[in-house]
Formats: structure tokens, sequence, C-alpha cells
């Protein structure tokens, strides 16, 4: 019997071999990796051998969760579950987020709520391979193809460094792995060894992973202190021509001001800003974004993940000082 198991195994290999040999575009891919990184060709064969097709990458790539309008997508994240979590996320890692916040100059609370957006404060348990989405999206999504073809071979690149199995990273349906939910080459890119154990583990160490996103929005230009985002209110006939679509922001806020776009507070009107209408739960909603929502733009390039990380972080900074004023700490 177990000889029989062999020969059965050995035969799925050699199918799966045989396969690939018919495919130009995958042995290329592989004497790429050889030839431009050191990643022998063989084991790069070998890997992709291991990975299946994943339809599921193709569809949700097509049609994203962030493709909802920001009243339905903000339920999803804004919940009293999620801010509940986010507090007791807090609580056990003040330390870390203090000195990330310290070190990098980005809000401890937005860097808890990226983590609380991507995983759930890492609760959320990754059951997808990395390799088979990225290697499903590199050799068969229509528009994005060499985007995914480079964030396998650094995929393949880490796990050679590391002497690594890459079917053992588990992540998104796009591919990204670990707490963080960062990209592979990010991974390479903003990996922090933040717990000083020698290694940078997103996937295993959170420290690690809020060393990580600071890291990363601060390279993106985050500026610990300055406003992210505000409600406005919008009058008079001239404030449609600053409504850009952009989270870039491109005009000075007294602008914007002088053409009836008036924030809900008080700014510096020499900073940057942007006009953005969003489509909320009852109606239009009329918002100024300053520099730091666009850092947190760089994360993830659509308007409904940044808002909600701000939303989140909002939230957390609250039910935080409500903790402090009642004297709750972390068990």
């Amino acid at each position: 019997m177990k000889k029989y198991l062999l020969f059965l195994l050995a035969l799925t290999v050699f199918a799966r071999a045989e396969a690939f040999e018919t495919n130009k575009d995958i042995h290329e891919f592989a004497a790429n990796m050889e030839s431009c990184y050191g990643v022998p060709a063989k084991k790069v064969e070998w890997w992709l051998y291991g990975t299946d097709i994943k339809e599921l990458a193709l569809n949700r790539t097509a049609k994203p969760t962030e493709s909802k309008p920001w009243g339905e997508y903000k339920k999803l994240f804004i919940t009293d579950d999620r801010i509940r979590g986010g507090l007791d996320f807090y609580l056990a890692n003040e330390g870390d987020l203090i000195r990330a916040e310290r070190q990098f100059g980005v809000s401890r609370y937005v860097i808890a709520a990226i983590l609380g957006v991507e995983t759930n404060y890492g609760k959320y348990q990754l059951k997808l391979r990395a390799a088979d989405m990225l290697a499903t999206l590199a050799f068969n999504s229509p528009n994005r193809s060499a985007f995914f073809t480079k964030e396998l071979q650094w995929l393949f690149i880490i796990a050679d460094r590391e002497d690594v199995d890459p079917l053992t990273y588990m992540g998104s349906y796009a591919g990204a792995i670990g707490y963080p939910q960062f990209m592979p080459s990010n991974f390479d890119k903003f990996g922090v060894d933040f717990d000083g154990d020698g290694k940078t583990d997103l996937v295993r160490s959170m420290p690690d992973a809020i060393g990580s996103v600071a890291k990363y929005l601060s390279a993106h230009r985050f500026s610990f202190g300055d406003p992210i985002a505000v409600q406005a209110d919008v009058s008079g006939d001239t404030w449609q021509q600053f409504d850009a679509r952009s989270m870039r922001p491109s005009k000075q806020l007294k602008e914007l001001m002088d053409n009836g776009i008036i924030p809900r507070g008080n700014f510096d009107p020499n900073k940057k800003a942007t006009l953005y209408t969003l489509d909320g739960t009852d109606g239009k909603e009329y918002w100024i974004f300053f520099n730091n929502l666009y850092a947190i733009s760089r994360y993830n390039p659509r308007v409904n993940y940044a808002m909600a990380v701000f939303s989140l972080s909002q939230e957390l900074k609250k039910a935080v000082n409500w903790a402090n004023e009642e004297g709750i700490y972390a068990e």
C-alpha cells in the first residue's frame, strides 16, 4: 500500500511537471528568477508545481470590497465589536504602539486602526496561500499581470533568502501576507524587527507588524500631529470646481474656504487640502482631506479604505481616553 501511494504521488508530481513544460511563461519566469535574482530556476519551478489556480483571486481583484459606497463600507469596520477589539488590542500592545509612534512619527491609533481593518488586530485567520494567489494573478490576470509577477518574484526572493517554503505563507486573495497584509515587495522594504529577536516576522510577531506599519506610513510622509481629514459644509456657486475626486491635496485650505468649503473645526488655513465627496448613509458627505489621509491611502489606494482607517482610529482614540479615565488597563 505504501509503495502504491508513493507511486501515485510521483505520478501527480510528474503530471504537474508535464503541464508546466508546456507553459513557456512559467519557464521564462523561473529562468529570470535565476539570472536576475539568483534563485535557482529548478527551485522556482518546483514551488510553482505546488501552486493551484484560484478563481477567487481573479474574481475578488476584479471587484474588491472597497468598491462599495462609503455608507455601506463604513458599516463593515466601524462597529462596536471592532472598537472593543481595538481597545483590547491597544491595551495589550500599548508599549509597542507608543514606541512606534515616537520612533517613526506616526499616530499609534492609526497604526492600530490599520491592523484592525487588515486582519481584525491579528485575529482573522488567513486561509489562502499567498503563492497560489500571486501565481494565479501573475499568469492569468487580464490587467495587472506585471504587478503580480513582481510580487510573486519578491515572495520567492524572500523565501529563498529566509530558507522558508513559500507555500507556507498564508495571505489574502491578492497575495498580501501577515498581520499587516504587506505585499511581498513591501515586506522586504518596510519590514522591521521591532521585537529585537534578529528577524522580521510579520506572520507571528505583532511588535514587528506594529513597527512595520509605522515605518511604511513614515516613508509615505505621515506627519504626527497634523490633521488627517474633517467633514465640511459647502455653499455658494464655486465649490464644485474643487471636488477633484483625488485624495492628494493640491490647494491651500484657505482657497477652499474662500470658495464656500468650510471645515467643521479650526485648522491651519495654509495646510494643503482637497475636497472629496462621498456617498454616505444619509446622502452626500463632503470631506476635506489633508496630507496624512493621502499617506494612509498609499497603504491601499481606495478612498473607502483610507476613510475606514481614519474613522476607526478616531473611535479607538475615544475608547482609549475613556479607558484611561476609568482606570482600565490591560490584564
